[in-house]
């Protein structure tokens, strides 16, 4: 029933080739209810909301119909601030990184963003949704498509899965089912994480009672696991618009009335009193727009329309009440602005308007949502290592799925915080990163960081190598040459002291002054001599 979410279907019988088809016949009858609602919630989502139906009054033929699709605006904001960039699969551990990125890079090439969007709205509206994660169809015995995997959402209304009662319910069979109308025979897939059950039953949509037209063929699930995934979201599987359904059908009746209000003026009845129209005189009035009459002597002549209108006023503080309910009631912000000034800013104005609400509905769909995506990714590479695709060990533990949002609202405020908190030394940087909001992927970013400012210090480290290197060379080569003008320098003194004492020695040369040859001459000797005696 809408308005209490969907239906487990529990039933922890042995599943084998002998209890297979009473274990789906009972299953089919509780999935109907489900399919019933959410065929009713896709509906209304889609515009096909109840005030379509209402009937028209007795006593007038006005009966104007307004949907004014707040479930379909409220779901596609909800779907955009929570899985408006695609969900990020990263490392907790660095040596994983490389096996990580081959895992992805084969995922963003089969669209998972686009799959990650399908499923999130199937259970957005309806409560529930589905992966479908199967290895690809192009693989055969002598070929090995580059990617090997093939990732779908599938259709809850024509996919369930039957849990347990054991604590936390976990699921031990999935079920998809489609109807080949030419043949009039409805095809069942069931799944359990070793066998595939194949059953085909001449019938439409259902089991046949007649044992003859049933079929089961069982086979080894290669996986390993079950390829189908549920994705609920919330614990009683209900949709996001689903708990404010009546208030939707208060604004739908609201709006309709209104314009009903209109329309009553618009064709509002014309009374005159004391006056007989002449014959004739109703069809120029209806076309001119134009009364005149004349009464009789003694006799006041009035005209006036009666309609019953509603208080314009008072509609609209309803309507605003209504609207102002509904958003508190799902989460989601208010889009009217504040008026007339005021002082709240930052983390006063998220509080204030309700984007504190969507955080809270956002991250209650993210662990629903992160549970049944690592169960898919658990699916993938158990396919790429039995296909020996994927080269590196990697196992489900070394990953993280992040569901990454913008942050950078308050984004000076949330850097002063972030450079006093690692000012203090006493907080590690994941830490700061987490306590200040900045991002959603608080390692990764932390561990980038980290890579980046290292390379950056050894890339400074050789520059300053190379240029200690290059200044020792050219002091090298500065001494070097000091060290040769030296040389040269003793090397002329030598000759001129050798060429001074071979002319001293010569014969046809003039005599050269004592105090350049180093020696006396025999008349200085004997005027020395002469100087002594005299003394």
């Amino acid at each position: 029933m809408v308005g209490k979410g969907r239906k487990k279907i529990i039933d922890d019988r042995e599943i084998n080739e002998q209890t297979i088809v009473q274990i789906l016949t009972d299953a089919l009858a509780i999935h109907r209810e489900n399919v019933v609602d959410i065929n009713s919630l896709i509906d209304y989502y889609k515009g096909q909301q109840t005030i379509l139906n209402r009937p028209a009054p007795s006593n007038s033929e006005i009966n104007n119909k307004v949907v004014l699709n707040y479930a379909y605006s409220s779901e596609r904001d909800i779907m955009g601030y929570t899985f408006g960039k695609p969900i990020q699969i990263i490392p907790r551990k660095t040596k994983a990184r490389k096996a990580i990125k081959e895992l992805t890079d084969l995922m963003e090439y089969e669209n998972t963003n686009t799959v990650d969007n399908e499923v999130a709205l199937f259970a957005g509206i309806t409560g529930v949704g589905y992966f479908y994660t199967l290895p690809s169809e192009e693989i055969t015995s002598d070929y090995m498509p580059d990617v090997p995997i093939s990732l779908n959402h599938a259709d809850p209304t024509n996919t369930f899965v039957i849990q347990s009662a054991k604590i936390s319910n976990p699921v031990r069979m999935s079920v998809n089912y489609w109807c080949d109308k030419h043949e009039g025979i409805t095809h069942f897939v069931c799944y359990t994480d070793s066998k595939i059950y194949r059953v085909d039953s001449k019938s439409r949509y259902s089991i046949s009672g007649n044992p003859k037209n049933i079929s089961v063929k069982v086979e080894k699930n290669l996986i390993g696991l079950n390829p189908i995934q549920m994705v609920s979201n919330n614990l009683f599987m209900m949709g996001d618009f689903e708990v404010a359904i009546s208030v939707l059908d208060a604004l739908n009746q609201l709006a309709s009335d209104s314009m009903n209000d209109v329309q009553n003026v618009l064709q509002s009845l014309l009374v005159i009193i004391n006056a007989e129209l002449e014959e004739g005189s109703t069809d120029d009035i209806k076309k001119n727009r134009i009364l005149e009459i004349i009464g009789s002597d003694g006799k006041n002549v009035d005209a006036k329309f009666i309609y019953q209108q509603l208080d314009a006023i008072g509609a609209n503080n309803l309507r605003e009440y209504l609207e102002e309910a509904y958003k508190v009631i799902i989460g989601i912000p208010d889009r009217k602005t504040r008026g007339g000034g005021g002082g709240d800013t930052g983390d006063a104005v998220k509080l204030r308007d309700g984007w504190a609400d969507i955080e809270v509905v956002a991250r209650v769909k993210e662990s629903y949502f992160k549970q049944a995506k690592k169960k898919q990714v658990a699916v993938i590479m158990k396919i790429m290592k039995e296909l020996g695709v994927l080269k590196q060990e990697l196992k489900l533990i070394d990953i993280d799925i992040k569901f990454p949002r913008n942050k950078t609202d308050n984004l000076q405020s949330k850097a002063q915080s972030y450079s006093t908190f690692v000012g203090t030394r006493t907080i590690a940087p994941e830490d700061a990163l987490e306590m200040c909001d900045v991002t959603t992927d608080v390692v990764d970013v932390a561990n980038r960081g980290k890579e980046y400012w290292d390379k950056v210090a050894e890339e400074n480290m050789a520059k300053e190598k190379e240029m200690m290197q290059a200044s020792t060379a050219s002091t090298e080569v500065a001494n070097s040459g000091n060290s040769t003008t030296s040389k040269k320098l003793g090397t002329n003194y030598t000759n001129n002291q050798n060429k001074v004492t071979s002319n001293i020695d010569g014969d046809n040369v003039k005599q050269i002054p004592s105090r350049f040859s180093g020696k006396s001459s025999d008349k200085e000797k004997e005027k020395s001599k002469r100087t002594k005696s005299n003394v």
